[in-house]
């Protein structure tokens, strides 16, 4: 068929290896100019919920941070208000670290998101977000180019929790991370660090090098080669199974039953009720006593 199409339009077959590189060769320049073309920005518009960024700083030992997000939605999934908050962090008073999972195409794409909890009932979520303009729409595709920005987003779990496993009515599992005390302080540092930078210096979201998920595990002891190529990274729907791998699961427990009991049932409650965090953390507790161990 190729031989033909060429014949056509008058190239001889001998021809056809250097017509394929030459056009491989323009494709890949036209991706260049792109690129360099493209520069990231923090200038608006934006869609309401990412209208302002998140900014970190730590005086005495606490985190301050700005722009800390509480948005609310209605049973459709639009705004119903936003506050922009103030909030002071203690590091010392962590607690535990738990990984959430949004699967919106099961079983393999989904967001990740971490959410630290410092005992008070009101946990700080890091949602590692595309940045959409008020008139655009996510698209995996899209974002291998630039169509979207990389942000922080700072936030707590009524925001990013309750409008997914509601409004949107996405699979959601929600995990708590075996991990040790210091790397708990480590992570929390790194993600509020990175925080800080994307802040004042803007970054491209892009779906493989730049998600949800490989941003999370940017300062974690991963290889390139394992952070960009690991399908269990590049499809998020998966990332239960690299931490279950890495010991940073329940290994006491198959990894089927951890997932049982991690899944979030939205029939249990309400997505704005004040003890959210409370009530997901009793109910994981209440499935996982269910469940045999190994």
């Amino acid at each position: 068929m190729m031989e033909k199409i060429l014949k056509i339009i008058g190239v001889a077959p001998r021809s056809k290896k250097r017509l394929l590189l030459a056009g491989l060769g323009l494709f890949l320049l036209l991706h260049l100019i792109y690129f360099a073309a493209t520069s990231p920005t923090n200038e608006g518009p934006w869609k309401p919920y990412y209208e302002r960024v998140a900014s970190v700083e730590m005086i005495d030992g606490d985190y301050h941070i700005t722009n800390f997000r509480r948005a609310r939605y209605d049973a459709a999934g639009e705004l119903e208000s936003i506050k922009w908050q103030d909030r002071t962090i203690d590091p010392t008073k962590l607690k535990s670290v738990w990984l959430g999972i949004s699967v919106f195409a099961e079983p393999l794409l989904a967001h990740t998101f971490l959410s630290f909890d410092f005992g008070d009932g009101d946990p700080l979520v890091v949602s590692i977000e595309a940045r959409q303009r008020p008139d655009q729409s996510y698209s995996p595709v899209k974002g291998l180019y630039d169509a979207y920005h990389l942000i922080y987003v700072l936030a707590d779990e009524q925001d990013i929790i309750g409008v997914r496993t509601h409004a949107r009515a996405e699979m959601v599992y929600f995990h708590p991370l075996i991990i040790e005390p210091e790397t708990e302080q480590t992570l929390l540092a790194d993600m509020l660090a990175r925080t800080a930078n994307v802040g004042t210096a803007p970054e491209f979201y892009n779906t493989l090098t730049g998600n949800c998920t490989n941003s999370l595990i940017r300062d974690a002891p991963y290889s390139w080669l394992k952070r960009h190529f690991d399908p269990r990274v590049l499809l998020p729907g998966l990332v239960d199974r690299a931490a279950y791998a890495e010991d940073i699961l329940d290994r006491r427990y198959s990894l089927e039953g951890l997932q049982r009991a991690a899944l979030i049932d939205p029939e249990g409650f309400s997505p704005t009720q004040n003890d959210l965090s409370d009530h997901l953390r009793a109910a994981y507790r209440e499935r996982l006593s269910l469940e045999d161990r190994l």
